[in-house]
Order: structure tokens, then sequence, then C-alpha cells
């Protein structure tokens, strides 16, 4: 059963809601608090007894990854990397204010209140990592082998992960390595380099990676595994473009041998094939935990929202229609791709859902009625209708969400070895190749440079995670112009360097730290 990050003890619960909360139990008014030693740090004795609370202690790291609202604010990744950038428009028409601003960035400021919920969000991952690996470390109960190791491995894995989204959204940040639960600890620190961060990613994943299991004997599935924490750390290579450590590390995921590519592209996003052999490492959603929706700021998140967000022409959906694929990306594809029925919901495809078909809603109509004239949706989120049906909120998909896919590894691989790092990236390209056009297509593009970048875009179309920050660091590596050459290319012409290579650091952060600490990013 898909449960292992949601459940959490109440005791649990209440520890969290003091630690990560950041209130401080008074003691009761009845007792003479005159007299009662001031509160100045925070212990887990009470609240942690068994392994079993330690690991509860785990889920709520893994549970960060699930929030699609922070503060009252959409945290999307896909609002940063599609609608940022050139895949996604923010909605088929002007009514949501938080999409319609990462949609252009004149209107992404310091003050936005969505970027700070992004860094809340991040940094409270980090927190929960924090803790759970110091209690870890210190727990002295446990009775199953290896599980100490594995739970603090699992937290470095994620502790990594959510720096790494701060680092390439947010630039150099500030490094919090153990959790602050006195009062005499340091409640502050200046801003890191980002080559400094990315250091304590690298140690983080790679002292992950020598202790996790492989896929298919992990924890419980879903849970980090070696490849996953090696695909992470090959990405992590790839942005500072250390080519060879890149080609090392993509490699050590191939030659694990329990990876490969699924002949159907599609089945990667269907809920009858989660944690499939093409995924490394994805969100584990659940529907039926809670009835509330994405929107619910409580932090309670265990359904996607994702999907809601891209089907409003189909009847009995009541979608809210953004996150809608550009023309210019469709036409990206050719026609012989079958990603793109995969990725795309077009004019006349089938959704193979009888209740659409009996309402007259498969095949897909021909004009979805769209503000912007597009007519396409996401379809890596689709539900089919009998699977709507079956929610207990229509707010939360228990589809699941690929964070990274074996796909993505090869092409890793083919792009550091292609940019000098050694290893045989052709040989791993041409299994994207292969899959994507079958065999001695010509309409397959070369091993080139461009070609591993086009193909890129294509095979990880839509998913949230890549995009924006993709074209930022291929920018870096040509000396400038293919940002803003992609931007250009749909109108998007408010971009300016270096100014929106990066999000604002929240101001929100920077009223709260001492005076001159945290400084903002450049242009801002």
């Amino acid at each position: 059963m898909k449960v292992f990050n949601h459940i959490v003890t109440n005791r649990a619960k209440r520890f969290f809601l003091l630690f990560f909360g950041g209130a401080i139990l008074l003691p009761s008014c009845s007792e003479d608090i005159l007299d009662k030693e001031p509160i100045t740090e925070i212990v887990a004795d009470t609240a942690f007894n068994t392994e079993q609370d330690v690991v509860f202690s785990l889920n709520g790291v893994y549970d960060a990854l699930q929030w699609q609202n922070v503060a009252g604010n959409q945290t999307f990744p896909l609002m940063q990397q599609g609608v940022r950038a050139d895949d996604l428009h923010s909605q088929s028409a002007a009514f949501w204010q938080i999409g319609a601003q990462y949609d252009q960035f004149s209107t992404i400021i310091p003050t936005l209140a969505s970027v700070a919920s992004v860094w809340s969000k991040w940094y409270q991952g980090v927190a929960r990592a924090n803790f759970t690996i110091q209690l870890a470390e210190g727990f002295d109960k446990f009775e199953t082998p290896g599980l100490q190791d594995q739970i603090i491995a699992e937290a470095k894995f994620l502790r990594g992960m959510y720096y790494f989204e701060l680092v390439r959204l947010f630039g150099g940040v500030p490094l919090f390595d153990e959790p602050i639960i006195s009062a005499a600890q340091e409640q502050f620190k200046p801003r890191s380099t980002a080559a400094e961060v990315y250091a304590f990613i690298e140690d983080d994943l790679q002292s992950a990676a020598a202790i996790l299991p492989l896929k298919g004997i992990e924890r419980v599935q879903g849970s980090a595994t070696s490849g996953a924490a090696y695909a992470l750390l090959a990405k992590v290579y790839l942005y500072q473009e250390k080519w060879s450590d890149a080609v090392t590390a993509a490699e050590q995921v191939i030659n694990q041998g329990v990876y490969g590519l699924e002949t159907n592209f599609g089945d990667n996003f269907i809920q009858t094939n989660e944690f499939g052999i093409e995924s490394v490492f994805e969100i584990n959603y659940v529907d039926g935990l809670s009835a509330v929706d994405f929107n619910d700021s409580s932090q309670s998140q265990e359904g996607s929202g994702s999907w809601k967000w891209s089907f409003p022409f189909l009847q009995g959906y009541n979608s809210f229609n953004n996150f809608i694929p550009r023309q210019t990306l469709v036409d990206f594809f050719d026609d012989s791709d079958q990603r793109k029925a995969a990725t795309f919901l077009l004019p006349g495809q089938r959704t193979n859902s009888p209740g659409l078909e009996v309402l007259g809603w498969d095949p897909v109509p021909d004009n979805f009625g769209y503000a912007i004239g597009v007519n396409t949706g996401a379809r890596k989120y689709f539900l089919t209708f009998e699977e709507v049906k079956e929610l207990t909120t229509e707010f939360q998909s228990p589809l699941n969400e690929k964070v990274v896919r074996y796909a993505d590894v090869l092409l890793m691989h083919a792009e550091a070895s292609l940019m000098g790092g050694g290893g045989n990236g052709a040989t791993s390209f041409q299994q994207i190749l292969d899959r994507a056009y079958g065999t001695s297509n010509p309409t397959a593009p070369a091993y080139t440079i461009q070609g591993v970048r086009d193909e890129r875009r294509r095979e990880l179309a839509t998913e949230g995670w890549n995009r924006f920050t993709d074209l930022v660091r291929w920018d870096k590596a040509d000396g400038g112009g293919v940002i803003a050459s992609a931007l250009n290319a749909i109108g998007k012409t408010d971009f300016s360097a270096p100014r929106d290579l990066l999000l604002p650091i929240p101001q929100q952060e920077i009223d709260t730290y001492p005076v001159g600490m945290l400084e903002q990013n450049d242009g801002y």
C-alpha cells in the first residue's frame, strides 16, 4: 500500500508541531512559572521511544515532497520550471494570479509571496532532515540491524535533494546542517556560495549512495535507493560542468542493471505501473487519507493536484485549465515520435476512457475553448473518467509524479560524455531515440550537443523538474544567448540576465535576518 510516508503517530505529530512549527509549550498557569527554569531547547526524549518513532520522523522528511501549497501559495515545480520557461502557459485565460506572475519576469520580485513559499517548502524539508539525522545518530534503541544507517542515508538523500532545489533556484543559500533546537545555537547564517552548497550536496549524496540499497530491495517501495542517489549526484555534477564525474555517477546507475526504458513511453504515467522499471525516484501520492485538497495550507497533502490543472474541456472534470503546453512545444515533436501522444492530449485523440466515451468526450474534442487559442492538455497527469469518479476528493490524484526517470540518467550520460566526460554516451542516446522514433528513423536527431538538448526537452516535457534550469546551465556553458533565444521565440521579451537567471531571495527572509546579513541576488 502507498502509505509509508503519510502515516505519523499522534505522538510524533505533536512533536512536529512543537519543533517544526517553532512553538514552545509553556507550563500550566496553575504552576508558579516564576520558579521554573526557562525553556531554551527542545528535546525528543519523550516523543521518540521506539525505532518506529524514528521512522515516523523520516516519513515527515518525505512529506515535504508532496506539498503543492505552502502558506497559502501554490508551489508546483511546474511553475518555476515549465511556466517560467518556454514549455507551458500558466493558464488558458488570465485568472490565476500566481501563475501569471511566473509567466513573466517583471512580476517575479522579492516580495512575491509564492517565492517565499517555495523557499519555505524546501527549507522546511531541510529542517526535518536535519532533525531526523541527529535523532537517528543519537538513538540507542534500534532493534533492526542496519535500520539506523538506512534512516540516516535516506534523510541525507532528501536533504541533498532539497538543497539542490534551493541552489539551482536561488543560487548560494544559507547552509544549515543540524537542527536548531536550542536558543544557544546560531539562528541565522549568511549565504554560502553556490560552490559550497554543491559540495555539501555532493557529500550528502555520496554518503547516501554508499549505504542505500538497490531498487527492488529498498526499505519500503518508493523509499530512496542507491540508484536514486547516484542519479541525483549525476545531475548535481552536470550543473557544475563536472563532466567526468557526471559520467561516472550515471554509469553507477546504468551498471546496477535494475533499470530500463518502458517499451511504451506512456506507461511511465499510469497508476497501474507506478515504481516501474524506468522509475528511479518518484513522489508517492495517495488519495483517500484526507478529504482536504492540495490548496490546504496545513501541509497534510497526500494526493496530487497537478492533474486538476490541465483538463477543463472534459465533462465531469471541473478543472482549472492551468499548466497548458504551448503550441510551440507541441510542434517541437515529430508525429513519428511516440512521446507526442503520451505527453499531450490532442484534438481527436483517444483517451481510452469508457466513461468519457459514453459522454461523447472520447475522442478528445477539436476545440477546447481556450482563450489563448491552444488545443492541448498535459497528458502525463491524466486520469481517466473512471479514476476520477473513485477519488475521495477530486483535488487529490493518487498518480505518482516522477522526479527522476532512467531516461533522464541516459540523457545526462549522453550529454556529459559528449562534453568530454568519457564513456559511451552515444549508446545511451541511441536508446532514447530507438524508444521514441523506432530504429532507423531518419527524423531522429543526430548525437550532437543540440540533439541531446532537444531530446532532453522532448523526453522530460511537462514533468516540471528541469526545463528552466536546463536553459540556465546551457546558457552558462555557451557563454550566453541560449535562454534569451528560447524565450524570445515564444514572445517573452522581458527576460534580463543576470537578474532572471535566479529567483529573488524572499524579502521577508532578508527582513528577518540581521541587517545586511542575507544578501539579495543581482538585479533585484
